[in-house]
């Protein structure tokens, strides 16, 4: 049946394609016992074991924005060292949004102190001359640690009588275990994280408003790109004061969830990182008042975040930017090459179009437009095809589902992307499905 008004199509669209609650428990029974057998065989491992300070889950399920299988999390691994409080933080300016931790009075005092003379040698080898931490020697030694941990549990994890396999990946600061069963496929990124408290933070006032009610944040060991030998620095995570921000926000986390299945749903939007997207809305966060988040429909929300995602992807005159929010000289989409923003600018101002369409008037065809632009033709239970995927000149084959009504679908895309080229917005065109 179809919805008689875009807010009743996105309503639907959340509960068939969106939500997760069905098979939370299944996966998350899974992954509690993964990650406590593995935590409990990092703490044999000296010296981390000495430095680590807990778990906490992190990412889009502890924010409550995982969106489709609950088959990816994110869990911080907390590091403190001894005196931790004495960790000289400062802004790295090479490098926005990141830090450098000198340990310079960390390892005098336990200098002094000869029951810590092998913490001071074991922290000794982590830094520089001037003793500041090194990200990649702190990786290194937490991945052999990892590596130790899994050879003793034989790479596998049984739960509930089943033994399952575990492929260990380093990817970024992440050490990521991948489980890949017949009935269960998940991973999980065990993310070292050294906790830090708030005074030691190196925010300007105005960001600092933000992180008043929270007590601690964390310095992420996060690889340089490309690699860099002997790096010194690490990004700044203010994950709890995030969290705050977002809490209490009624249908901003609904929002957030619908962009991302928007990204997944479209090959093209593949860059845009969950934190890009969580990142857009916290800026809002700032700009609205709460009774926009609480009170407003979920379509207008949409609408207006999908013109601030196609505003900060502008290419025209100058390019647009998404700042880093607790340090706007660092641009999130600093990184992207001009073919990867016209391909975003473009998928989004033509959904967006579809979006401001269907409220206006949610005819059977936009109808359908809808409902593919925040879901895949797998959710929708769609029959397999082979067919080529053309990019860029290049051809490959490529297993894919489609619909019976998308028989119709490129005289539907033909309807929306029309009144674009008469403003000169052209929509995406570099991704061609060929039928076989």
């Amino acid at each position: 049946m179809v919805s008689s008004n875009l807010e009743g199509r996105l309503n639907e669209t959340n509960r068939d394609y969106i939500n997760i609650d069905d098979e939370r428990e299944f996966y998350t029974n899974h992954y509690n016992i993964l990650r406590n057998v593995i935590y409990n065989e990092l703490k044999k491992e000296m010296p981390l074991s000495k430095w680590l300070c807990g778990h906490k889950l992190g990412g889009s399920y502890a924010d409550n924005l995982k969106i489709a299988k609950p088959d990816e999390f994110d869990l911080l691994i907390i590091l403190k060292f001894p005196v931790n409080n004495l960790i000289i933080v400062k802004k790295d300016t090479r490098k926005p949004g990141n830090v450098t931790l000198d340990m310079t009075k960390v390892l005098e005092l336990l200098q002094c102190h000869p029951p810590h003379k092998d913490m001071y040698q074991e922290l000794k080898r982590l830094v520089t001359p001037e003793n500041f931490l090194l990200e990649d020697k702190l990786q290194s030694m937490i991945s052999g640690a990892v590596t130790r941990a899994l050879s003793r549990m034989s790479y596998e994890i049984n739960v509930n009588g089943k033994d399952a396999r575990i492929v260990y990946k380093r990817c970024g600061p992440a050490h990521t275990m991948y489980i890949n069963e017949p009935d269960i496929k998940y991973s999980v990124d065990f993310v070292p994280a050294i906790r830090l408290d708030a005074e030691q933070n190196i925010l300007s006032p105005e960001k600092r408003e933000y992180f008043k009610d929270t007590r601690y944040w964390e310095a992420i060991p996060k690889p340089m790109k490309p690699f860099e030998k002997d790096n010194v620095s690490f990004r700044a995570s203010y994950y709890e004061a995030e969290l705050a921000m977002l809490k209490n926000k009624y249908r901003l986390k609904d929002a957030v969830r619908f962009m991302k299945k928007f990204r997944d749903s479209h090959p093209n939007m593949n860059n845009l990182k969950s934190y890009y997207i969580k990142t857009l809305f916290l800026w809002q966060v700032t700009k609205k008042p709460d009774y926009y988040w609480s009170m407003g429909q979920l379509k207008d929300i949409l609408i207006d975040m999908f013109r601030e995602l196609k505003k900060s992807l502008a290419t025209s005159n100058r390019n647009g930017k998404l700042p880093f929010f607790w340090d706007p000289q660092l641009d999130l989409f600093g990184s992207f090459n001009q073919n990867q923003r016209d391909q975003m600018f473009n998928c989004v101002a033509k959904k967006l179009y579809t979006l401001e369409r269907a409220d206006g008037n949610l005819t059977d065809d936009i109808d359908l437009n809808v409902t593919s632009s925040f879901s895949t033709r797998w959710d929708r239970g769609a029959p397999m095809i082979n067919r080529n995927l053309v990019r860029g000149g290049s051809r490959q084959e490529e297993i894919v589902e489609q619909p019976l009504w998308e028989r119709v679908y490129p005289m539907l895309e033909e309807m929306v992307e029309q009144p674009l080229r008469e403003v000169g917005e052209q929509p995406d065109s570099s991704w061609k499905c060929v039928i076989a």
